[in-house]
């Protein structure tokens, strides 16, 4: 692991903090909050772009970050389908800037974590609750039908779940689930597998596996296929930002 970054982990999203972070243009699933610890940086998404120091980005979103001072920014990921995913939810607009105060408060709560080498999946959670709390309800509205979240702790718990053994577990076809999946959720089956295959990987990373090793116990078939995915997933190699 780069001595430079810190990554954390939890059942609701993750933490990454590095510096000189610059992307390609990629689309992520999560709910993405970004802060920067200095100077502001540049975000994109298709023909819209902002300058600032703070941002909350929804998922499913293009995005691109141009870091030009390489500053320390850290990134907070947060599963839309969590409570505190459904309530930073919002379907008006693909990502808002954060006030200069929002900002400072998740930067409070993150600073004194980057600094001590305590790190374990219970403190995430902790403070990936407390960052969401400074930024406040966007929604609470957000539902989702129980046959999705049904099938989204089935493909969690095995990466070999298919659409047709999901399908037969919550009672549906295989064309049903797939347009209710795509609409509840944003993203197709396919992908969310991917996703969840992503996350395993990451947290093998976290806990000192190689990317040959961890690829394997995300599920992916080799290293390159984890690495494309990684690479759609946060527009940077993970050679370049994990390791």
């Amino acid at each position: 692991m780069r001595k430079n970054i810190k990554i954390g982990f939890s059942e609701i999203g993750g933490i990454y903090i590095g510096e000189d972070i610059q992307t390609e243009q990629h689309l992520h699933h999560a709910i993405t909050i970004a802060v920067s610890f200095s100077e502001k940086f540049h975000f994109e998404s298709g023909q819209q772009s902002v300058f600032c120091s703070g941002i909350i980005i929804q998922p499913n979103a293009i995005r691109k970050f141009i870091n030009p001072y390489k500053s320390y920014v850290a990134f907070i990921h947060i599963d839309p389908f969590c409570s505190q995913g459904f309530n930073l939810t919002d379907k008006s607009e693909t990502f808002k800037e954060l006030s200069p105060a929002q900002t400072q408060n998740i930067l409070e709560i993150l600073r004194n974590w980057f600094s001590v080498n305590e790190n374990n999946e219970k403190l995430t959670e902790e403070l990936i609750v407390q960052i969401a709390a400074k930024i406040g309800i966007i929604s609470n509205t957000v539902k989702m039908d129980s046959r999705i979240v049904q099938a989204i702790d089935l493909i969690r718990k095995s990466e070999k779940s298919t659409l047709k053994h999901v399908a037969a577990s919550n009672n549906l076809s295989t064309y049903r689930l797939s347009h209710l999946f795509k609409e509840q959720t944003g993203m197709s089956f396919r992908e969310f597998v991917l996703y969840s295959k992503l996350i395993k990987s990451l947290k093998s990373i976290c806990d000192n596996q190689n990317f040959t090793q961890s690829s394997y116990s995300g599920g992916f078939s080799d290293q390159a296929h984890f690495t494309r995915t990684y690479f759609k997933a946060f527009g940077i190699l993970p050679s370049r930002s994990v390791k």
